[in-house]
């Protein structure tokens, strides 16, 4: 697919009809629980693969790397976990794309969360957990666990920096968020 076609890639214009489990990679085992929530589709990737974080050749992408060491701290892997993106149009690096096009997918997610029996969403970076606060009016933060409501269910929230190699400190950090809180990330995917 061309740049200029995947430019125009913008399924916010109908939400009604995006199907529920596009952009949706379903978790299995103790990884059925817990959605990834990335920002939005990167220009190559898991729209071509079909799964997260890997390539059309199946090579592991260096942020898959990364988050694949944090979840293995969890005792769960990428491939087991769900995944999906919050905004699921392409919207390169364009900034105001990226939150027209996130306040319109909002359905979307939340009728992706409402299929599922998620209890963690473990969400990347800071425009993500963003959006995320903008629609819940709330004031979630990268590091801390915390239980919060979309729609009618409660779900527990853990935040952290996206992990991208572009900045290793943000890998750092997420290292550090994770060891504190993996014991309770375990416990909340264990219970029935």
């Amino acid at each position: 697919m061309s740049e200029r076609n995947q430019i125009t890639e913008h399924y916010c214009q109908n939400t009604q009809r995006f199907p529920v489990n596009k952009f949706l990679q379903r978790g299995t085992g103790r990884g059925r629980k817990l959605l990834i929530v990335g920002e939005s589709p990167a220009q190559n990737g898991w729209r071509e693969s079909q799964r997260a974080f890997y390539t059309a050749k199946n090579q592991l992408i260096p942020s898959g790397k990364n988050l694949a060491e944090l979840l293995g701290k969890c005792d769960l892997t990428l491939e087991i976990c769900g995944f999906t993106e919050l905004v699921k149009c392409y919207v390169g690096k364009d900034t105001s794309l990226f939150w027209r096009c996130g306040e319109r997918c909002w359905d979307i997610f939340q009728r992706q969360l409402a299929a599922y029996d998620f209890r963690v969403i473990l969400t990347l970076g800071v425009k993500t957990l963003a959006l995320i606060n903008k629609q819940l009016n709330s004031n979630l933060s990268i590091g801390s666990i915390s239980k919060t409501k979309i729609n009618s269910r409660r779900y527990w929230l853990l935040p952290v920096y996206h992990p991208s190699p572009a900045n290793p400190y943000n890998h750092q950090k997420n290292l550090i968020i994770i060891e504190t809180v993996s014991d309770d990330v375990r416990t909340i995917l264990r219970r029935n």
